[in-house]
Formats: C-alpha cells, sequence, structure tokens
C-alpha cells in the first residue's frame, strides 16, 4: 500500500514536529508511537536547514513503525529518508511564489535528488488566526465563520487536481477550524482531506473526527503536553 492509499482509508490521527520547536524530538515521537499516532509530519515554517531535517527524519525513521512524512515549509525542507512528501501549494496566499513559484524550484529538486519520494499534491487552505504559516506565506485565512469560501477552495482544488486538501489553522492557533467548515469542505472535497491547528482536548478532536476528515493533525499539543496525544487518538477512533 503506498502513501496516498494509507492516508485515505479511514480517519487518522497525525502528530506534527516542528525541528526548529521540538530540540527533544524523539521524546516527542516515542510519546506520540505510543499514543497510537498513525503517522508523523516533519517540517515547520522557520529555521530549518536541509542537514537538520535529514537527521531529524532518519532519527524518528529509526524508531518509527508508521509513516513519516514531510511537510515542508521552504525548498531547504527535502529530504529522501522521508517516506513522502506534502507538494504544498498555499491557495489562499496573495504571493504567487507560495502557490507556483517555490513548487516549480521543488519540482526540479524532487525529481533530481529525491525521485524516492512520494509526492502528494496539497492545497494548503489557511483559515482564522493562520499562525506563523499564514504569516510567512502571505496568506488572507478565511474566516472562521465562512465554511461557505473554504468549500469554494475545496471545489477549485479538486478540478485543478490536487490531491489532498490540508485545512489549516496554524500552529497554536487560539481555535481550530470549526467542524461546519470541515463538514463544508468535505463535502465539497472527495479526496485526502488534512485538518490542522489548535486542536488541544479530545472534545475538539472528537467533534471534528464526525465530520469525516482523513487526517487530524496536533503539533503544539505534542509539543507542549506529549503526555496528552494518547486521550487525542483515543476521541478520533472513538468518534
Amino acid at each position: 500500500m503506498n502513501l496516498y492509499e494509507y492516508l485515505s482509508q479511514g480517519v487518522k490521527h497525525f502528530t506534527l514536529i516542528d525541528p526548529d520547536k521540538s530540540v527533544d524530538y524523539l521524546r516527542i515521537a516515542r510519546y506520540a508511537l505510543e499514543a497510537g499516532t498513525d503517522g508523523i509530519l516533519v517540517g515547520g515554517s522557520l529555521g530549518i536547514t536541509a542537514s537538520q531535517m535529514d537527521k531529524v527524519v532518519k532519527d524518528i525513521k529509526s524508531i518509527a513503525n508508521v509513516p513519516v512524512v514531510l511537510f515542508p515549509g521552504s525548498l531547504s525542507q527535502l529530504t529522501d529518508a522521508a517516506d513522502g512528501v506534502l507538494f504544498l501549494s498555499v491557495l489562499n496566499s496573495l504571493d504567487p511564489y507560495f502557490i507556483i513559484g517555490a513548487q516549480v524550484h521543488g519540482a526540479v529538486l524532487i525529481a533530481k535528488h529525491y525521485p524516492r519520494l512520494e509526492v502528494i499534491s496539497t492545497a494548503y487552505v489557511i483559515v482564522g488566526d493562520g499562525g506563523a504559516a499564514g504569516f510567512v506565506s502571505m496568506s488572507k485565512p478565511i474566516p472562521y465563520t465562512r465554511p461557505d469560501i473554504a468549500a469554494a477552495y475545496a471545489l477549485a482544488a479538486g478540478y485543478i487536481g490536487f490531491k489532498a486538501l490540508y485545512l489549516e489553522a496554524g500552529s497554536g492557533a487560539p481555535q481550530p477550524v470549526p467542524p461546519d467548515m470541515v463538514r463544508a469542505v468535505r463535502k465539497a472535497f472527495p479526496r485526502v482531506l488534512i485538518v490542522g491547528g489548535g486542536i488541544r482536548s479530545n472534545e475538539v478532536a472528537r467533534s471534528i473526527a464526525r465530520e469525516g476528515p482523513n487526517v487530524i493533525v496536533t503539533g503544539t499539543l505534542a509539543e507542549e503536553s506529549p503526555e496528552k496525544l494518547g486521550e487525542i487518538v483515543r476521541a478520533i477512533k472513538q468518534r
């Protein structure tokens, strides 16, 4: 089974590890794996070098029994040590560089140097606060109160041909993507749907899981309180 098929089946929990924020990333990874996470995303918005990314991924792969997937915030965050890469295009960025410019450079790098990576084209749609990702990518986040706009982006992503869509409230967001927005996007986008940002409780995780996304991501919680990951994973599985 390839990575995309794996992501397509059921509702999964992925743990996001940002090497720039998590010095003790292996500790977080161990907590996540013990909690039953279904995969680990590695990446961030700022301050990660290619050599650092390569080492972090290899270290995590040495203990992981689940896919380790790149979630790159820049061209330097690529390594063929991972199982795959979310090839992100920030659809609601105001800067064409984050919609297609970086992707042109990244495509050449992957084709030349990382051909073994499974590439999953991913529409990245930022909502609410947007966090560091929204700021760095110069995005105009979709208001929490406008699921119709999010659904319109989802329709566009589907017609363009993206294999996945990532609804992102941002790292450390004051509130997560609302369930009604997840519901609207799920209806408009039948492929892999990923939701992350601001998910800190099992109640919130369960409410989002009930709307049928394929992957729910927790990052800040994993950094600050990794011992709580088990509650989140159980809430998703028992939705």
